[in-house]
């Protein structure tokens, strides 16, 4: 009986633990703030080799108006709310607090960094009968 407990105990802790928490998109993202990403992402300086070690590979890449390539890094970070976990005022309010982060580069003719720029953005999703 002690031992099915502490498995049921187990898995219980596990289950709610990995529901606490989504991250997806670029790791290395994750880890950098604004002020890294300006001492390690020089413009006129920084070529798209040194952005791809630093960074990985892009998540997605496309073309600005001028028809320089233009490289995309994205991380999201969910953790889900408190109230998830109450039972029955679940079923009426439930929601993640969420945090973006965005890194755009631009890179000239010769593959050196044009122009870059970071953001960080916070907000939420509800849900339940009440959102």
């Amino acid at each position: 009986m002690k031992r099915l407990t502490a498995v049921l105990t187990a898995g219980l802790v596990l289950m709610l633990s990995s529901g606490c928490a989504v991250r997806t998109g670029n790791e290395k993202l994750a880890q950098m703030d604004k002020r890294e990403i300006e001492q390690r992402i020089v413009k006129g300086k920084t070529t798209k080799e040194e952005v791809r070690r630093l960074m990985g590979d892009p998540d997605k890449v496309d073309f600005d108006q001028a028809g320089h390539e233009k490289w995309e890094y994205i991380n999201v970070h969910r953790s889900a709310k408190a109230i998830n976990y109450v039972p029955v005022a679940n079923w009426f309010v439930q929601g993640t607090n969420d945090t973006k982060k965005t890194l755009i580069v631009i890179f000239d003719d010769n593959g050196v960094v044009l122009n870059h720029a970071f953001s960080r953005a916070t907000g939420e999703t509800s849900g339940g009968l009440f959102q």
